[in-house]
């Protein structure tokens, strides 16, 4: 029996292939590539597929040929950018009560303990040291010092061993009969203070041959009956130790209390913190003389001005002494003289804080401070 050309299996498959060109030819060029390899598929796939790089359908962009979007390609300053908050609020930094100190590396310095309390750091005097910078540097006054060391004068020599406090002050020993409100009345000093700084819960608890310690506690010099005399007929008015001459002094700052004044467990914040925006103008709260001006620090050095960063100092008639730190700017020089309310600074955050405030003091001519009226 005659087989039909067409019915063999190769001319069938010859027969298909010549349609499917034919075919192919006549469709645009923007047709679905995906038909040649079905084609292809057909007699085997036998056949390579054309690069993306010659399909005309490669050029056109849809959703499945598209790229990515590169993250990295975001600019990085927007991408890594973090909200910043200036921290007015939280102050704990203020609690720094040495700020000298915290700014020294102690490994460095001729220091020992003292037997006597652990809190008493024992310092030996080297070449070129005086009382005032040792004083600074522990941030303490230099009555504190004499008082403790038994030093009349500035003189001090090499190698001589130096108590140093841990607070402006004076240290007492407890005798029988003593109790807070007696031991404050004898350093003129408030008894509150030394209830907190040395963590007492009942003040007439106290054991004899206790060591305390009294926060800005002066040991009063003897006075002649002469010496009394003359002095009253001075005319210069002498603030009290402790108390704040009602009216003298203005609020330097507008803003919030970040930070209070007063004791601490084992320390002291020796002024009043307020908080606000950077460049809040600074007034002096007193009229006096400019006697330290220290500018030129900026935010990050944390050890500029000793701690305080850009600072003012200002010596008043009644013999104390007001300071503003952390300033951002300082408008007015050693040997000034400015009027109470004058605007001499800004609000900033130079030196050692945690955030944009005014650090506030009132220090007395014995070296121990007030509580500021604010």
């Amino acid at each position: 029996m005659k087989i039909s050309l067409l019915s063999k299996p190769y001319i069938i498959k010859v027969s298909s292939f010549l349609m499917a060109i034919s075919f192919i030819i006549s469709t645009p060029l923007v047709a679905n590539a995906g038909l040649i390899s079905s084609i292809s598929g057909i007699f085997g796939g036998s056949q390579a597929q054309a690069s993306s790089e010659n399909d005309p359908a490669s050029s056109v962009s849809n959703s499945q040929t598209v790229d990515l979007l590169e993250t990295d390609s975001v600019n990085p300053d927007i991408k890594n950018a973090e909200p910043q908050v200036d921290p007015i609020i939280g102050q704990d930094g203020s609690f720094i009560y040495n700020e000298g100190l915290s700014e020294i590396d102690i490994s460095s310095l001729n220091l020992e303990k003292s037997s006597i309390s652990d809190q008493i750091l024992i310092y030996i005097v080297k070449d070129g040291d005086t009382l005032s910078e040792i004083a600074d540097a522990f941030n303490i006054s230099t009555n504190t010092i004499r008082w403790e060391n038994n030093i009349s004068g500035q003189t001090i020599s090499v190698g001589q061993k130096l108590n140093i406090l841990p607070v402006t002050g004076v240290k007492h020993i407890v005798k029988k009969g003593d109790t807070v409100s007696k031991i404050a009345d004898k350093y003129e000093a408030e008894a509150e203070d030394i209830l907190i700084f040395n963590d007492i819960s009942n003040g007439n608890a106290l054991k004899q041959g206790d060591v305390i310690f009294v926060p800005n506690g002066i040991i009063k010099p003897a006075v002649s009956s002469t010496k009394k005399s003359s002095g009253s007929s001075s005319g210069k008015t002498v603030a009290s130790n402790t108390k704040v001459q009602s009216g003298y002094y203005s609020r330097p700052v507008s803003g919030i209390i970040t930070s209070p004044y007063g004791s601490r467990k084992g320390g002291f914040h020796p002024g009043v913190d307020i908080g606000n925006v950077r460049g809040t103008p600074v007034y002096a709260a007193a009229s006096g003389v400019v006697v330290v001006s220290v500018g030129g620090c900026v935010e990050g050095k944390r050890s500029c001005g000793g701690g305080y960063g850009n600072h003012i100092d200002i010596l008043h008639p009644n013999g104390t002494m007001t300071r503003y730190a952390h300033l951002s700017k300082v408008y007015v020089s050693v040997g000034q003289t400015v009027s109470q309310s004058q605007n001499i600074g800004a609000l900033g955050n130079t030196g050692n804080p945690t955030g944009p405030h005014l650090h506030y003091e009132i220090i007395n001519a014995n070296g121990s401070k007030m509580r500021p009226p604010v």
